[in-house]
C-alpha cells in the first residue's frame, strides 16, 4: 500500500509538471514574479557596492537599462552584477517550484488520506 502512495505522489507532480498548459503558465508565472520583484536585486546591488547606507540615506539606486549604471553615474561592477542577477533568478525559481512540488505533495497525502476513510 505504501509503494502504491508513493508513485501516487509522485504521479501528481509529474503530471503537473508533464502537462504543456501548465508548464508554459508556470514559466511566464516565474518570469512574471522574477520581473515584478527586481527591485530587490537590485536594492541587494547598491548594498554590496556601497553599503546600505548609500541606498537608504544617500539614495542610490540602479537606473533601467543596459549598461547597468547607478544613480550616482557610476558603471556597476560585474561581478556583482552576474552574481546579484544570477542567485536572485534562481533562488526565486527554484524556491518557487519547490514549494509548488511540496504544495502538490501535501495535496496529494491530503486528498489521498479522506478518500481511504
Amino acid at each position: 500500500m505504501s509503494s502504491e502512495s508513493t508513485s501516487n505522489r509522485k504521479d501528481l507532480v509529474a503530471r503537473v509538471f508533464n502537462n504543456t498548459r501548465f508548464a508554459i503558465a508556470w514559466v511566464v508565472f516565474l518570469g512574471a514574479v522574477v520581473i515584478r520583484f527586481w527591485w530587490i536585486r537590485d536594492a541587494i546591488l547598491v548594498w554590496w557596492v556601497y553599503g546600505r547606507d548609500a541606498y537608504f540615506r544617500a539614495g542610490v539606486r540602479v537606473l533601467p537599462g543596459k549598461p547597468v549604471r547607478f544613480s550616482n553615474g557610476e558603471l556597476a561592477p560585474h561581478w556583482p552584477d552576474f552574481a546579484t542577477g544570477a542567485a536572485f533568478f534562481f533562488v526565486v525559481v527554484i524556491g518557487l517550484s519547490l514549494l509548488l512540488i511540496i504544495g502538490l505533495r501535501l495535496y496529494q497525502r491530503l486528498h489521498t488520506s479522506r478518500n481511504a476513510d
